[in-house]
């Protein structure tokens, strides 16, 4: 096997083994968070809200280092696998760019509403931004196993 071969299967291997972790931890804890708000909305209880505000935290971390190894991945498809980029471009393609213009963008920015907008919005409207953070998470997710 040529050399270059191996090296950008093993960057692509580290990348993806890396990544991988991130995405499931993302999903998991919006579904968490919206069930903490809907807690502190329907029984009173700020511990609830203390709760979703500690695991919105860890959330918002594991989405930036999601991004941060998510998008030299998409890159590398393009420049490790230029003939598969080639010839897959036309389906993959539009996946992945739903994925980024609606799913993570939805995210996004609902993310920043639920992290500096909690005073702003009251409780049900910062329960509907944590409802748009997971469907984001979800769909993100959905769009990225259709690509595959």
């Amino acid at each position: 096997m040529d050399d270059a071969l191996l090296i950008h299967r093993l960057q692509f291997a580290f990348t993806i083994s890396y990544h991988y972790l991130f995405p499931q931890l993302t999903m998991g804890l919006g579904l968490l968070i919206v069930i903490l708000k809907w807690q502190a909305i329907r029984k009173k209880n700020e511990a609830y809200n203390n709760a979703a505000r500690f695991w919105a935290k860890i959330f918002a971390i594991n989405f930036a280092i999601g991004v941060v190894t998510g998008i030299p991945m998409e890159f590398q498809f393009g420049t490790n696998w230029a003939r598969f980029a080639k010839y897959a471009g036309g389906v993959i393609g539009q996946t992945l760019a739903m994925e980024g213009l609606f799913a993570f963008f939805l995210e996004s920015t609902f993310l920043g509403l639920f992290l500096y907008g909690e005073k702003k919005l009251g409780q049900k409207g910062h329960f509907l931004t944590a409802v748009a953070v997971w469907l984001g998470s979800w769909i993100s997710g959905y769009l990225i196993v259709a690509t595959n």
